[in-house]
C-alpha cells in the first residue's frame, strides 16, 4: 500500500515530464527534419546546375557543328563561283587567242 501511495505521489510529476520530454522530442524531430528538407533541396539545385551545365555544353558542341558545317558549305560555294569566273575568263581569252592566230587584223 505505501508503495501504491508513493507511486500516486509521483504520477503528476512522471505525467508532465512526459509531455514535456515528448515535447522536446517532437522540436528536435521538427528541426531535424527541416535540416533534411534543406540538404536534399541544396542537393538537388547542385544536380541540376549540374545538368544544365552539361546541356550547354552540348549545345555549344552542336553550335560548333552546324556553324562548322555552314562554313564549309559557304566556302565550297566561293570555290564554286570563283572557278566559274575563271572558267568564264578563260574561255574568252581562249577565244581572242584563236581568234587573233586565224583573223588577219589582229
Amino acid at each position: 500500500m505505501a508503495t501504491l501511495a508513493r507511486l500516486q505521489g509521483r504520477l503528476p510529476g512522471q505525467r508532465e515530464e512526459y509531455f514535456h520530454r515528448n515535447r522536446a522530442v517532437d522540436e528536435y524531430r521538427k528541426a531535424e527534419h527541416n535540416a533534411a528538407v534543406r540538404i536534399q533541396s541544396w542537393f538537388r539545385g547542385c544536380r541540376v546546375r549540374a545538368y544544365i551545365r552539361y546541356l550547354n555544353k552540348m549545345m555549344i558542341i552542336i553550335q560548333k557543328w552546324w556553324r562548322g558545317y555552314q562554313g564549309r558549305k559557304h566556302f565550297r560555294k566561293m570555290v564554286e563561283v570563283t572557278n566559274e569566273f575563271y572558267n568564264y575568263f578563260r574561255y574568252f581569252i581562249t577565244q581572242m587567242i584563236s581568234c587573233s592566230l586565224t583573223c588577219p587584223w589582229f
